[in-house]
């Protein structure tokens, strides 16, 4: 028999009716559906067999390279969505490393300064530093090698002329810079004052209550005595007492007898006013102005508008003891009237790295140093190498 038809209630009926029928070795050539039950036509024929094993392995390559490729195919949409994620990702870290890398140079360069600025920059905290305000100088001193500004600040000097004196001492070379200093204080401090005694016709002497004036007056006449007139010439020298009546003024009085010379009392402005008047080209006069004087309305203007001529000096007499505060008030009552400051009892007391400091920031200038109660050639004209060499010692 070479091949058999069953009709079976299913698959696995029919098959075991072939297999008992045409033998294990037998093969299905078709199975469909006839009224609901399965047929099956079955062969033990062997070109069927073979034909049917051919057929076989030909659909199991079809199937195998069917899924292969579909695997293939698969698997290369994968690697392209892969490749195209991974293209992706690297395009996204390349613009966010571009991106990164923008804002680091951007960074860098809003914190890049050019040369030009940062020395700006370093010129201005230095200035800061001059003008630091040390409070506790000692221990600061002990912790830093020393220096001029921190040498001169501790000697007392203000921090207003040591930084004058930092701009000029920039410019130096080869130079002990402190006494560079004491030098650059005095030659500011100092003026010439032996000649304008000399041409001035009025020498007006002001100043506080016991500040030696009178003393000053004296001094400063005994030396035009001394340098400018003969014998015979006394005469057109006078001394002036310009106080209230009921002053004493025995001490200029005697300071007169003792120099031979005449000592006129006025006790008004508008005397004085006449009395100046009178003698002008005359004689020379030197007024000594008593505090009530000064402290009277319109002296002060009086002698701001007649020290406009050369020929009338305004000589302030200043204690040596005097406080900063006490020298601003002093010279700025005067300061409209072309002062000179004459030091006196230097011989009672220093006068201060302080108070020259504040002389200095007021541009006053000291013509003469007076350190004695004597009166006959005892005045001393104020020389920048005196000064210098006082604040020297002074320091020491």
């Amino acid at each position: 028999m070479t091949q058999h038809k069953v009709i079976a209630e299913d698959s696995l009926s029919a098959m075991d009716e072939i297999s008992k029928v045409l033998g294990k070795d037998a093969v299905i050539l078709k199975t469909k559906k006839v009224n609901g039950k399965i047929e099956i036509l079955g062969s033990n024929n062997i070109e069927d067999i073979a034909s049917s094993n051919a057929k076989k392995i030909i659909k199991q390559k079809s199937n195998f390279s069917h899924l292969f490729s579909n695997h293939n195919l698969e698997q290369g949409t994968q690697n392209r969505k892969l490749n195209n994620v991974l293209e992706e990702k690297k395009q996204n870290d390349d613009e966010h490393l571009k991106n990164t890398t923008d804002v680091n140079i951007k960074d860098l360069n809003s914190q890049y300064v050019d040369v030009k600025t940062f020395s700006k920059f370093t010129n201005k905290i230095e200035n800061l530093l001059k003008n630091m305000i040390i409070s506790d100088i000692d221990e600061i001193y002990q912790s830093y090698d020393k220096s001029i500004t921190i040498e001169l600040l501790k000697k007392g000097f203000s921090k207003n002329i040591v930084s004058e004196f930092q701009e000029k001492i920039n410019n130096q070379d080869d130079v002990d810079p402190e006494l560079f200093f004491y030098h650059y204080l005095a030659k500011k401090l100092v003026v010439p004052y032996e000649d304008q005694i000399s041409s001035s016709e009025i020498i007006f002497v002001n100043g506080p209550s016991g500040s030696g004036k009178t003393t000053l007056c004296s001094k400063v006449a005994s030396h035009i005595l001394d340098n400018k007139f003969v014998a015979n010439e006394k005469h057109k020298l006078s001394i002036v007492n310009f106080a209230p009546k009921s002053s004493n003024h025995s001490e200029l009085l005697n300071f007169g007898r003792l120099l031979n010379l005449n000592v006129s009392s006025i006790s008004s402005l508008e005397d004085m006013v006449r009395f100046i008047d009178a003698n002008k080209g005359h004689k020379k006069l030197i007024v000594d102005v008593s505090q009530e004087v000064i402290n009277t309305s319109g002296y002060i203007q009086y002698l701001e508008k007649i020290t406009l001529n050369k020929k009338c000096s305004n000589l302030i007499a200043l204690p040596a003891s005097t406080n900063k505060n006490m020298i601003k008030s002093i010279m700025n009552l005067y300061k409209y009237a072309f002062p000179t400051i004459g030091l006196t009892k230097l011989d009672e007391a220093n006068i201060s790295a302080e108070e020259l400091s504040i002389l200095g920031e007021l541009n006053c200038k000291i013509g003469i140093l007076s350190g004695s109660r004597a009166i006959i050639g005892s005045i001393a004209f104020a020389k920048r190498e005196v000064l210098a060499q006082y604040m020297k010692d002074m320091s020491i």
